[in-house]
């Protein structure tokens, strides 16, 4: 009767132990990259939520500041005309040019919300001498 060749276990062993070992390391990777990349996502969605904090916050205050009486005054007289009992309206008008003062521009600044164009506040004017 022949005799069937004997066959080592240690190269199989060393296969089964390689392969655990790369899966594992693979896993691993795995699960280190997954969370890295929800801490990123965290870290963007909190930066978010500070962000929206202050916009939500100032749009508050642009509300209470529309709901005042000193915004209501302040339309009454620059947009009405308006006055109050016992003052005089002046209107001066000109056709020196030299002394007018164009109005500025709307700044038109790339992703600005665009109410804050028109409710920012109006430069004083100084009355010509």
């Amino acid at each position: 009767m022949s005799r069937l060749p004997h066959l080592s276990l240690t190269p199989f062993v060393v296969l089964a132990a390689a392969l655990i070992i790369g899966y594992v390391v693979f896993n691993t990777a795995h699960y280190v990259l997954h969370d890295y990349q929800i801490r990123h996502e965290e870290q963007a969605a909190r930066d978010d939520i500070a962000r929206l904090d202050a916009d939500h916050a100032q749009l508050l205050a642009l509300r209470d500041y529309l709901r005042s009486d000193e915004y209501v005054e302040e339309v009454a007289r620059r947009v009405l005309g308006l006055v109050r009992p016992g003052e005089t309206l002046v209107i001066v008008s000109g056709n020196d040019s030299a002394t007018a003062t164009p109005a500025p521009p709307l700044s038109t600044t790339p992703g600005a919300p665009w109410w804050k164009e028109f409710i920012a506040p109006q430069p004083a004017t100084t009355p010509a001498p």
